[in-house]
């Protein structure tokens, strides 16, 4: 018989080699598990970093938030003592459009779709002298960080995705700006986004209604109206006003820091079709009814303003934006493609006879032919205003092309939660060019660029948005997408 002493060593033997199994089975599945997680990053794209020092977005000195919320208490007061006493005729009109580029000088067509009685234009043009008198007292107590830069944009929801694509594209030109993004409410505040990624590449989240509600008068704003707002509301002096779709392709400071920005302090671009407004706004706003070949419609995902120069532009811009609904968005398009705030801006300036620079170098279209054998337009390309302004106004013969400075990827936005859908059902291929296209209008394979940061958002990012919460494998989709494109 075993003694106690062999029994307890004939354990040890046998517990010895179960021990060693066990130890490599969870040794094997710890490989296993880091080789899946290090195999799910490898799949990730690897994007070059932004070698950027962010500086502080905003010397403080002559700025503070409790500023605006006590100019807008005065303000909220005066657009409201001014509000039109007449209404607009409740018919939807949609005035006949032309496009520009082939509009001639003999050619004098303005739409007139507006049947407005005389004393309902009266009562609009004297609400409109109202606070035309108010402007140059409310300019001088404009609050805003004077000799600061920066962009500024209005985003929440599902366009949140699209904003990251657009600012990291941003952030590949170099530049360090500041980026302010503008919500409606705390309804649609994202904390992960506002806290963390966003100030990761130098933007920060700010909420209308913090400012709007804090004061006795509860004005209500939406769509549209929040852009004009936003400049309104942002700390900046000079701004570039950005829509969350537009892509910057080279350093927007090349354009605050040359002319016609310098001289002018406010740069707009240009849609396809002939201007719209109703000679009953001119009425309204009392100035001559310009030629419709003067220049285009304008087409506002991007927007130059500087408030030093146009403090009192900026404030009708947000009058005739806070009664666009029911008067001015159709008295400056009648119904027309687009409309909105887009013609607002110019609009303010004309009426006050402030200067200002438009872009006249037509909007070009991206695109690519469909299975049906057409064209299918896709994105919009605005041109360089100093190149601009050097050929067309100044005739500088040395200017032999303009130099492209943003994309509007309006048709298909690249949302990687939604994109991958849309491209099966509809694209299938390419839908900016060919690469040979592309580097030869921008110098790199732009489109190539955009997808990727994309697909950088769609896996790195897949679990960030509040849009997103209902969706899965976004990151495996929009892989698909992009190695089928790019492989």
């Amino acid at each position: 018989m075993y003694s106690i002493s062999a029994r307890r060593k004939f354990r040890i033997l046998l517990l010895i080699p179960l021990s060693i199994l066990i130890l490599l089975g969870l040794g094997w599945l710890r490989f296993r598990s880091n080789f899946n997680h290090l195999r799910e990053r490898l799949q990730r794209p690897v994007l070059p970093s932004f070698n950027i020092t962010f500086t502080q977005a905003l010397p403080l000195s002559n700025y503070h938030p409790g500023m605006l919320v006590q100019f807008w208490d005065t303000l909220s007061h005066a657009l409201v003592e001014a509000k039109p006493t007449a209404s607009l005729p409740d018919v939807p009109v949609e005035a006949p459009i032309n496009d520009f580029s082939k509009v001639r000088k003999p050619f004098n067509f303005r739409p007139d779709m507006l049947d407005i009685p005389q004393e309902d234009v009266d009562a609009i043009r004297d609400a409109h002298s109202r606070f035309a008198a108010q402007i140059p007292t409310l300019a001088s107590q404009l609050p805003y960080a004077r000799g600061t830069r920066g962009i500024v944009t209005a985003a929440a929801g599902s366009f949140m995705p699209i904003l990251i694509v657009s600012l990291r594209m941003l952030r590949r030109t170099g530049t360090t700006l500041p980026v302010e993004v503008f919500m409606e409410s705390n309804a649609v505040f994202e904390p992960e986004i506002c806290n963390s990624i966003l100030p990761a590449l130098n933007a920060r989240c700010l909420v209308l209604s913090e400012f709007m509600d804090a004061v006795t008068l509860k004005l209500e704003i939406s769509r549209y109206q929040l852009k004009a707002f936003a400049i309104m509301f942002s700390s900046f002096d000079e701004a570039l006003l950005l829509d969350s779709d537009s892509i910057a392709v080279e350093n927007p400071e090349l354009l605050l820091d040359s002319e016609p920005f310098i001289s002018k302090g406010l740069v707009s671009w240009p849609d396809y079709w002939a201007n719209t407004a109703s000679p009953k706004f001119y009425e309204i706003s009392s100035q001559p009814v310009p030629s419709p070949t003067v220049r285009a419609s304008s087409e506002s995902g991007q927007l130059l303003i500087s408030k030093t120069k146009h403090a009192s532009t900026l404030l009708l811009i947000l009058y005739y934006n806070y009664y666009g609904p029911s008067h001015y968005y159709t008295l400056l398009s009648q119904g027309a493609v687009g409309q909105g705030d887009k013609e607002t801006y110019l609009a303010a300036a004309m009426s006050l006879n402030t200067s200002f620079y438009a872009v006249s170098n037509n909007i070009e279209t991206l695109g690519f032919e469909g299975d049906d054998k057409r064209f299918h337009g896709c994105g919009t390309i605005q041109f360089n205003p100093e190149d601009d302004y050097k050929k067309n106004v100044l005739h500088d013969e040395s200017v032999k092309d303009v130099r492209r400075s943003f994309v509007h990827a309006q048709t298909y936005k690249m949302d990687a939660g939604k994109i991958p859908s849309t491209f099966h059902q509809e694209i299938n291929k390419r839908m900016w060019g060919p690469q040979e296209s592309m580097r030869e209008k921008f110098g790199r394979d732009l489109e190539k660029q955009v997808w990727g940061e994309t697909l950088f958002t769609g896996c790195h990012l897949e679990h960030s948005f509040q849009d997103w919460q209902n969706k899965t494998n976004i990151c495996k989709q929009i892989r698909t997408v992009y190695q089928f494109l790019f492989a």
